[in-house]
């Protein structure tokens, strides 16, 4: 793709690089000029808002569409946030270059997507610091989280590296690998269509680019961690971890010596295992044609782990309030695979949180490091292991508060994989999405209508990974080839769980076994199936005998099976439906979506608020608007400094307002601000700006004004005088106080002795333009009484829901995106609050005063009978 992508504006990219490299982009001067270039980029804004909410709304499954919808829909979207941004181009004075290359990188992910292009000449490897937002899918999900983990949340996180997407398309390539794909979806036999194109990926050469990558890549690590460095060698292909989990779908490579050899060989494994029969098996029911996916690699550095484990912030269904966590001997596999019967430890959420339970598993066999072509192996725990907590109070909080952490980061639950090493120190080895449902506890279905007159064979023992009701015959599987037999409607029962399942789960009705944990894979697998599941039973392999029809009823509160099947059981359950799983081609322009609608810019007065920060369209209109804000204040202001040059030159827009109170105010009207016929001289009947007659009713309503002086200290007095000898100051107390307006916009400046106030308005019926920008700082009192009434302004502000800075004797604030109403409701509250500060120096005598007053201004007192 080219600088200007085709549905474009054409040359907006150009013309914005030519002028900034030029240094041709000024803003306007004049305040008409400048507010129609403020309103230029709202309109665009607002455009652009429109066609992300429509975009939400067919994507949220209600909707049946095609892509060239999509398409129309995006190049709508485009050429909206492309105007807008050349507009603010323009209102800024160039100050925001980096704002074109964000839209263009987001640009580049979308069209990649929709077209569904190929290679794209990105980097074949990336270790996890190089790794930026808009790479998510060239480095898969698993890649992307855990390098979130390190670069955002500085969490400790191995070193490692990504194999890229590109790499794979390389490798594919120089391979001649495309025919076996196109000929997967129309084979005979699909099983050794299967099994040759894995024989083949294994007998791939890697091409001398990926090649040279890895070993710069290695070298790179055992240069910092010796020759004996050890990697684990991970999945992460495209929406791994994302919309799917694929848990326990694809090849781990654990062990590897961080050699190009050793790497090369591990990583066509990993790519290989794309195309195995279970993956494909899971891919198929998801919607995704073998071949469709690409395989991104995760090469990460092993951690010497004493402990493993796996936490999930919530900690079952009806239960966000708590999370458990897992945590057995050795490595990760014997939690996530359901090898060994780990500790589980359930937390409070909260500062601090608060260990709520602590369940010792049995641990009788623990997975370590080994030279076997696996990379590891399971023995036997020692004896004194296997009953031993494995993890202290402090280290589960330690790793309660970070998980509140990561799950606060991502906005949703996590299924997150942490190790432990010899010297006690926690790593993060993997965060993804939890699919857990995450309403109220509900009660057993079904069981509001009936309890079957039928025998219990098995009943709350264990712990229900998917709740449900349904029936069928028991098929115990013993050993894996077992798998091949399974009858379809069958319930599954094992002795230990594994993702191996998978290759039956369409198949079958349910899944129960001795052993296992809520964390593992396959309980992943199962709630993203929807399919009931039960884990840590202790003997359903004994007292469920095989081919005996029974009904499983899994609930919140527990689990039975029971003997025979319960039908009236079943027709409730049926009666509540279920939903259609998701298509591919759905699914993908969801996925899209990543790139267009999350708001990652929150608070305008946090320093994270900056154009490298913008990782959606949905930021860029967010950071255009408040920046678009500022630099109408800035350019107000500038002319609010000096009534001399350009707006002498407009004196017959230059109004005198003549108010009951002690104010001398100037009103530049730059369209629409006052009643037609108005001369002159001003009263606030005149006003026709909205804005500004909300401000005005707020700061001439009873009870505002104080008719006596209010007293002084000595020290109020002394800090005057110093404060009267700074030239800043005396040129505050003498200033004009001018107000540029129209009829849906104020800029107001007023200087009221050593107190200097600045509103910015713009109230209109569309939500998403409207804001109020606040600004005040001074005071005569000394520094204590003049912080103490920034304070009580602080305390005022945050109740009005505004986003409040307080330093000193310095307030900012600010609000957006609400109704008209509720700016005329806030401007008179702020008219009020102006005129109330100027006069609280002296009332200011602690913080339990100023508590005081700011309660009272909020309930509507009058502070001045």
């Amino acid at each position: 793709m080219g600088q200007d992508s085709p549905h474009s504006s054409p040359g907006w990219r150009t013309r914005l690089q030519r002028a900034l490299g030029q240094g041709g982009v000024s803003a306007p001067r004049d305040p008409a000029a400048l507010f129609a270039c403020f309103q230029a980029v709202l309109a665009g804004n607002n455009r652009a808002l429109e066609a992300i909410t429509d975009l939400g709304e067919k994507l949220g499954g209600d909707y049946l569409f095609d892509v060239n919808y999509t398409l129309a829909a995006y190049a709508e979207l485009f050429a909206a946030i492309s105007e807008a941004l050349e507009n603010f181009t323009i209102l800024s004075g160039g100050a925001y270059p980096a704002l074109a290359e964000v839209l263009a990188r987001i640009d580049r992910r979308v069209q990649r997507m929709l077209d569904d292009s190929g290679p794209d000449g990105g980097p074949l490897v990336l270790f996890y610091p190089e790794i930026t937002w808009d790479l998510a899918e060239t480095v898969g999900g698993k890649n992307y989280n855990l390098a979130l983990l390190g670069n955002e949340l500085n969490l400790r996180i191995p070193e490692s590296f990504a194999v890229t997407t590109t790499a794979f398309d390389l490798f594919c390539e120089h391979n001649h690998l495309d025919d076996q794909f196109r000929n997967l979806a129309t084979a005979a036999d699909p099983a050794a269509a299967l099994a040759a194109l894995q024989a083949a990926i294994l007998a791939g050469v890697i091409p001398e680019p990926l090649a040279a990558e890895l070993a710069r890549a290695t070298k790179k690590l055992t240069g910092r961690h010796g020759d004996r460095h050890r990697l684990a060698v991970r999945s992460s292909a495209e929406e791994e971890d994302g919309d799917l989990s694929f848990a326990g779908q694809f090849e781990s490579m654990l062990n590897v010596p961080a050699t190009p050899d050793a790497v090369g060989e591990a990583w066509k494994q990993v790519v290989a295992s794309l195309f195995s029969q279970r993956a494909v098996a899971y891919q198929s029911a998801h919607g995704l044609a073998a071949g469709r996916l690409k395989m991104a690699v995760a090469c990460v550095s092993m951690v010497a782990a004493e402990v493993s484990g796996v936490i999930f912030t919530v900690a079952g269904p009806g239960h966000g309030e708590n999370l458990t966590i897992s945590a057995a001997w050795g490595l990760g596999p014997g939690v996530v695979d359901g090898i060994t019967d780990a500790d589980l430890y359930t937390v409070r959420k909260g500062e601090p949180p608060i260990i709520e339970d602590i369940r010792v598993g049995r641990k009788e066999v623990m997975v370590v490091g080994s030279g076997t072509p696996a990379g590891i192996a399971t023995l036997a725990t020692p004896e004194a292991g296997r009953n031993l907590q494995c993890l202290d109070p402090a280290l589960i909080l330690e790793l309660a508060q970070q998980a509140q952490r990561i799950e606060k980061h991502f906005g949703s639950p996590q299924d997150i994989e942490w190790a432990m090493d010899g010297h006690g120190e926690i790593y993060f080895l993997q965060s993804r999405a939890l699919r857990i449902e995450t309403e109220e506890a509900q009660p057993l279905a079904g069981s509001n209508a009936v309890i079957p007159e039928l025998p219990v064979l098995l009943q709350d023992q264990g712990v229900v990974v998917k709740r449900g009701t349904t029936a069928g015959r028991v098929f115990v599987v013993r050993e894996i080839s077992d798998l091949e037999r399974v009858p379809k409607g069958a319930v599954l029962v094992a002795y230990h769980d594994s993702p191996q399942f998978v290759r039956v789960i369409p198949f079958i009705n349910a899944i129960i076994t001795d052993t296992g944990t809520p964390t593992s894979h396959l309980a992943t697998i199962c709630r993203e199936f929807a399919l009931p599941a039960v884990v840590n039973t202790g003997n359903a392999t004994t007292v469920l005998p095989e081919g005996r029809e029974v009904t499983l009823q899994a609930g919140d509160s527990g689990y039975t099976v029971y003997d025979g099947v319960a039908r009236e059981l079943l027709r409730v359950e049926r009666s509540h439906g279920g939903k259609l799983r998701e298509l591919y081609e759905f699914r993908r322009q969801k996925y899209l979506m990543r790139y267009i609608t999350p708001l990652h810019l929150v608070n305008p007065l946090e320093e994270e608020f900056a154009p490298e920060k913008c990782r959606s369209v949905h930021d860029l209109i967010r950071f255009m608007h408040e920046k678009a804000v500022q630099a109408l204040v800035a350019g107000a202001t500038r002319q609010a400094g000096s009534l001399t040059g350009r707006l002498l030159g407009r004196e017959s827009a230059i109004r005198n307002l003549i108010l009951p109170i002690p104010i001398r105010m100037l009103l530049l009207d730059i369209g629409g601000a006052v009643t037609k016929g108005s001369g002159k001289e001003l009263t606030p009947a005149n006003l026709a700006c909205r804005p500004l007659q909300a401000i005005m009713a707020g700061m001439l309503a009873p009870g505002v004004w104080r008719d006596e002086a209010m007293p002084l200290t000595g020290r109020d007095f002394l800090a005057g005088m110093t404060r009267a000898a700074d030239p800043g100051a005396i040129s505050a107390a003498t200033g004009t106080n001018l107000a540029v307006a129209s009829a849906e916009y104020v800029n107001l400046s007023l200087r009221f002795g050593y107190h200097f106030n600045m509103l910015d308005s713009y109230c209109t019926e569309n939500p998403h333009n409207n804001h109020i920008f606040f600004r005040f700082v001074g005071g005569a009192a000394a520094i204590t009484s003049r912080s103490l009434r920034i304070h009580f302004m602080a305390k005022v502000m945050d109740s009005y829901g505004f986003i409040t800075k307080a330093k000193g004797d310095l307030l900012v604030a600010r609000i957006s995106n609400i109704s008209a109403q509720e700016v005329a409701r806030l401007l008179e509250n702020l008219g009020r609050l102006i005129g109330f500060a100027r006069q609280l120096d002296a009332a200011m005598v602690s913080e339990e005063a100023a508590e005081r007053l700011a309660g009272e201004f909020i309930a509507g007192k009058t502070l001045f009978p």
